[in-house]
């Protein structure tokens, strides 16, 4: 009883005290401070000092404060962690794009407060342009700096070996979804029964030989392309079938984008294939043709579809996609509302026309158009092609580049003078802005916005062979 009197007496006075309780407190608002002289940004070059020095100025009292620095570092699941005023280290980490936490502490209040900002680690190699060539018995990979000035064959140099000849490819390896950093590529040739090597793109050290990314490989290897994909993973055609890369694992870990088996089924796979990725990274289909049976074949996800992938409606009939008996010369995608195919039918080169609806749960090829290519006369067996956004092609003849509109079937020929060399290489670049051309020793920029007809801007010379491809970086 007296333990329950002496609850009760606590409880009054308790809500005493509480009624006594007006809520009058004084609240000191203390001003954040001001931090100058802290980027968003910083590079930092591989092996050099890196020294940021924020200004701090609190607004609390005296400038008494401590800075705390946390760089995460995702590929090895950890953070790098450094206190002082300043960051003074030599950057020792990989060139890769690093999130920063800068903790700024007022010893006077005890208040924390926050800044975030990025470390661009690079290379000598991360800017700049890889010059892939064709030298007769050996491939060259040469690079270009942001002078312009040329280091050729400096694959040979660093790795300290000559590729075979028949150089083809060079495919970048960039995972967008998971730090968007270009940290590997593929060079593809043909001589030597045929081959590639998976480089460093930071170092250009070989890191694996293309029989080095099979599970399993197959005793022979014939590449016919590559095609870089959005996770990170390369899609190849190697000995006519269709391989893609697993995704099983973590973008970081080394069995990532490692080929297994090939998609199962009767076909032989033309090198050249459609994809829409870009627009549905997700639900991609692959767009084929089938080399031996002259036939459009489509892959959506790891299945082979065959013509049985598709249908043909009715009014778009133009021509039969199931049965060309026409050779594929070279066909590329605007939209799966604009595509385009040029075949050779004994002879007589003729473009084709369709529009394709092939993700999950559709099937449908529109056969639109089927007509002789206005351009047939110009085409020889090394004419090379590239396509621009606003749906116009380039296409080479000889020492000479074509521009070619297939709404209206107009073809012009560039302003560009290459003196008699023939062009090796096209590539369109900067959104259509730009037409990159190769030819024996040489690499051109060719200004082909609008109001301008492919004019020369630039010319880099010093290339061993013909150039037959570039990767350009800049970071």
């Amino acid at each position: 009883m007296k333990n329950y009197l002496l609850y009760i007496l606590g409880s009054l006075l308790l809500l005493a005290a509480c009624a006594r309780d007006k809520g009058n407190y004084d609240y000191i608002d203390i001003p954040d401070p001001v931090v100058t002289n802290l980027d968003t940004a910083y590079i930092a070059i591989v092996g050099d000092s890196l020294i940021i020095s924020p200004t701090v100025e609190l607004k609390s009292g005296k400038n008494d404060y401590s800075c705390f620095w946390e760089i995460a570092v995702p590929e090895r699941a950890m953070s790098l962690d450094y206190e002082g005023r300043e960051l003074r280290i030599v950057f020792g980490l990989a060139a890769n794009r690093y999130n920063v936490l800068l903790r700024v502490q007022d010893n006077n209040t005890g208040q924390r407060y926050f800044y975030e900002f990025v470390i661009k680690g690079q290379t000598e190699f991360t800017r700049g342009t890889l010059v892939l060539s064709n030298d007769g018995a050996h491939s060259k990979l040469s690079f270009v700096k942001p002078d312009d000035s040329v280091q050729p064959d400096i694959y040979s140099a660093i790795n300290e070996e000559a590729l075979p000849g028949g150089a083809m490819q060079l495919v970048p390896i960039r995972h967008q979804f998971y730090m968007n950093q270009l940290n590997f590529y593929w060079l593809t040739y043909s001589g030597n029964g045929s081959g590639a090597v998976q480089l460093d793109a930071n170092t250009l050290q070989r890191s694996k030989y293309l029989k080095e990314n099979f599970y399993d490989p197959p005793a022979t290897i014939e590449v016919g392309s590559m095609l870089n994909m959005l996770d990170g993973v390369t899609t190849g055609i190697f000995n006519g079938k269709l391989y893609r890369g697993t995704t099983e694992t973590a973008p970081f870990w080394p069995y990532y984008g490692f080929w297994g088996v090939p998609i199962d089924g009767n076909y032989s796979l033309h090198p050249r294939v459609l994809y829409n990725s870009f627009e549905n990274p997700y639900d991609t289909y692959f767009l084929g043709f089938e080399k031996n049976r002259k036939q459009f074949i489509r892959f959506l996800g790891n299945t082979y579809f065959d013509t049985s992938g598709y249908n043909v409606p009715v009014p778009d009939t133009a021509f039969n996609p199931k049965d060309l008996k026409m050779d594929l010369i070279h066909m590329d995608r605007f939209s799966d509302d604009n595509l385009y195919a040029y075949c050779d039918s004994m002879g007589k080169k003729i473009e084709l026309r369709f529009a394709v609806r092939l993700n999950a749960g559709q099937r449908i090829f529109r056969a639109l158009a089927k007509r002789e290519f206005a351009g047939a006369s110009l085409l020889t067996p090394d004419t090379k092609w590239a396509s621009s956004p606003i749906q116009v092609f380039f296409f080479s003849s000889g020492d000479k580049i074509y521009r070619y509109n297939p709404l209206s079937e107009e073809i012009r020929p560039l302003d560009a003078n290459f003196n008699g060399k023939d062009v090796t290489m096209l590539k369109v670049l900067n959104n259509g802005d730009l037409l990159m051309a190769g030819t024996e020793g040489s690499l051109y920029y060719l200004n082909i916005s609008t109001g301008n007809n492919g004019v020369i801007t630039k010319q880099i010379d010093g290339f061993p062979g013909e150039v037959v491809d570039i990767l350009a970086r800049d970071n």
